[in-house]
This record gives C-alpha cells, structure tokens and sequence, in this order.
C-alpha cells in the first residue's frame, strides 16, 4: 500500500472514531429523558486492494447504527396518568395522519378528556361503554361525566340472633299496623320499646337520594323470628303533616326459620305495602339473610340463632348515589379504572401496547418516538400481558436505558482509536515530508 492509501485508511478510522463519539454522546445527552433508548455504532472494513496476489485492507466505515431496545429502569411519579411498561411492548400515538410508537408513558389528559403525550399526538387504546370494552383501537378518551345513581335492590345481613326462653306474643299486632303509608299508629317507640333488636342500614332509591332504614326483629317462637323492615313515614309522604314525622311505615315483612341447632332453614319476605319513595317508581328491593324460602343457599348474608347477645357481623347493600370522578388509576392490564365518589369504580378504556417482529429496525422520529418501516414490520396491537407483551404500572415512568459507566468506557475508546488513527495520519504524514527531503 501507498504511503497516500495509509493516509486514506487513517482518515477512515478517524471517521468511524468521530461516528461512535457521536453516537455515544447522543446516548450521554438522553440520559435523562423518558423512555430513551440507547445506540450504538457498528463499523466494517472496507473493501480491500489486491497488490501482488495479497489483500491489503483500505480501513473502516460506519455499517449503521443500532437501538438497543433493553429496559429501562422504573421511577414512581406523582401523576395518575404517566405510565410505564415492564417487558416488551410500545405505546401507540397518532397524530391523527399516521402513528407511532414509544416507551414514554408520560401521558397529559387534553381538554376533551383523551390522553395524548407532550407532542400532543392521541394515545390509542381500547374506549369502554357502560365498563365493558370494546375490541376496536381508537383515541382513548376519558369520561369525566359523573356516574349515574342505582337503586337498592338487596340488603344483605348476617348477625347473630340471641335464642330467648320466652318469645314474645303480640308481635303481629304491631306488624299489621305498619301496613299504610300514611295515617299508622305505630312509632319509632312502639317498635323500639317492644321489638327484641334491630340494625339500620342507608340505602338508595333510583334518584341516588339516600334513605335510612331499620330492620326489626323479634322471637315468636322457640325457632321462628319475624322481622319487618321499616322507614320515616315523612320521607314516604312528604305531605305528612308534623304529627306524623314519628310514625313508621312497613316496607318488608317476614319470618325466620332455625332448626334444633339455630342454623337457619328458611327466609321469607313480602311487601307490606306498595310503597315508593318520593319522585321514583316503586320500592323493590328484597333482604338476604342467606337462604330463600325453598331453604337454598343464597349469595347473601348469614343468620345464626344462638347465644345471649344480639351482634350483627355484616350488613351491606348494593344501591349506590351519583358519583363524581374522583381519580383514575392504571392496573397491570392497563385498564384505566376510575373512582367515584360514591365508591364504584369502572373500567373506562384499556391501553393497547403494540410488538414487533424486528424491533431494532425501527426508525427513530424524534420526540421519543419511533416509526414502523418494512424492515420492523407491522405492529401487533393487543392488551398488555398478551401475547409476550409487558405489563403496565401506573404512577411511574420508564427511565433511559442508558447506562454512563458503559458509555464512558466507550468513550475511552473511541478516544484511544481516535488518537491512534491520528498517529497513522501523522506518521504518514512524517515519510512523505522525508520522501519528498530525499528527492
């Protein structure tokens, strides 16, 4: 080779050098931005020259660049809406003209309730209605509306129920008395001084509006308690004239049976009146104590006759009123699940997480964000946790995957191949002065 052909191959190796100190500080520069995937450059030597039946080598070039697509570590953040992904997988973005793809979960909420990131580009997802979700991919959009009220359909109670030597007769008298919504004899002192117990419980009509009321009970018999469920007749009738703000209205009626060991065998209910509460259609929810009529088991609560005491173990009911968007959360699936204030949550959407086949041929777009080519393939959309796709977390970040110990020891050696290539170049440069001293 010529002296001039050793200047030639030094300048290569001083532009592959200059190409991975780009690259490497490219890296250095991103080590802080979300999501960041680092690069590296990949070199070649050139095509050699034959010079009397040898391959001389002519130096290096830049092959290309790769990203190197390894995890990045997890930060918790402050944000209900930023998320990240564990394991293999790309958030989708559009600009409504053509998407794309990244690892930077820092998602904002636009004035139109859909998620978009910091280049204002849609996340795409699965939307939800009534909290089932759909199959198709879309903007995900939040609904911030309020959630509807439901009406108490079933009271579920499990207590104990003390077992008496002596039950009470009477009781019958004080249960039919309960049977007008208006215009009853019976008061809050009548039941309170003569029924054996009672719980109360809050429960909803279909308007969300909140009512109280109390279940009475009383032993009839050596294995038999009646019981009767009962409201203010003033929030029945709210005409009741100040005389009537005391007296009660039945609403359900029935008897408990228990066998010799105070387990119970049977439940039964009727309505002791067509009642509504104000502005709604008729009352009609029912009191679960754990088995029906027939003696099956139910999905409710539990009674048990035995002991001295009366202690309820449990009583809840399914009625619920308006709820108002309180926050929203994400859970591995990357469901976005809302909580309201009345307690319900629903499923509004779900994160659509998108994979590859040759993700490391991705074109870097720049904002964080990669674009599909050819090479990469098409993206296979899907849930998270699905097909070999990561999980999400909410409330956290992905950080760059860019390590500065490796990057610095690179650099050290792009230096050192820099410095060397120089050395050829000057050495070169040195027996041509020579050359050119000699002639």
């Amino acid at each position: 080779m010529s002296l001039f052909g050793t200047l030639n191959t030094g300048a290569s190796g001083l532009g592959t050098s200059s190409t991975s100190m780009s690259v490497i500080g490219d890296n250095i520069a991103n080590i802080n931005t979300t999501g960041f995937k680092g690069s590296r450059a990949s070199f070649e030597d050139m095509l050699p020259n034959m010079i009397g039946g040898n391959q001389l080598g002519t130096g290096s070039s830049v092959a290309g660049t790769q990203t190197l697509f390894g995890q990045g570590s997890l930060s918790s953040s402050s944000s209900a809406l930023d998320m990240a992904i564990s394991g293999k997988g790309f958030f989708q973005v559009s600009d409504g003209q053509q998407d794309f793809y990244t690892r930077d979960g820092s998602m904002y909420m636009d004035a139109e309730g859909f998620l978009v990131n910091s280049s204002g580009y849609h996340l795409q997802g699965y939307n939800a209605f009534d909290g089932s979700v759909t199959s198709r991919i879309s903007d995900l959009q939040i609904d911030t509306a309020p959630t509807g009220a439901k009406a108490t359909e079933s009271i579920d109670i499990s207590a104990y129920l003390p077992m008496q030597d002596e039950p009470t007769d009477g009781w019958d008298t004080y249960l039919s008395d309960t049977d007008t919504t208006g215009g009853t004899d019976v008061t809050w002192d009548d039941l309170d001084e003569n029924a054996d117990n009672s719980t109360s419980i809050t429960i909803y009509d279909e308007l969300g509006k909140p009512h109280d009321v109390v279940v009475y009970f009383e032993q009839v018999s050596e294995t038999e308690y009646d019981y009767t469920v009962v409201a203010a007749t003033s929030e029945l009738d709210p005409t009741a004239d100040a005389d009537g703000e005391g007296y009660v209205t039945g609403l359900i009626s029935g008897t408990l049976t228990f066998d010799s060991d105070g387990q119970l065998e049977s439940a039964t209910q009727s309505d002791i009146a067509t009642s509504s509460w104000p502005g709604t259609s008729a009352i009609g929810f029912e009191v679960d104590f754990g088995v029906d009529s027939a003696g099956e088991s139910t999905d409710g609560g539990s009674m048990t006759m035995q002991g001295e005491d009366f202690s309820v173990t449990g009583i809840s009911q399914d009625g619920y009123a308006v709820g108002e968007l309180s926050s929203v959360q994400l859970d591995d699936e990357g469901n976005i699940v809302a909580n309201y204030s009345n307690g319900e949550e629903e499923i509004l959407g779900q994160v659509a997480l998108a994979t590859f086949a040759a993700e490391g041929f991705l074109t870097r777009a720049g904002g964080n964000m990669f674009a599909a080519n050819a090479a990469s393939g098409d993206p296979a959309m899907g849930a998270a946790g699905v097909g070999g796709r990561g999980s999400v977390t909410g409330y956290a970040l992905e950080g760059s995957n860019v390590e500065l110990e490796d990057q610095f020891v690179a650099m050290i050696q792009s230096q050192r191949g820099y410095q060397a290539n120089a050395r050829v170049i000057s050495t070169a440069n040195d027996t041509l002065q020579e050359l050119v001293n000699l002639v």
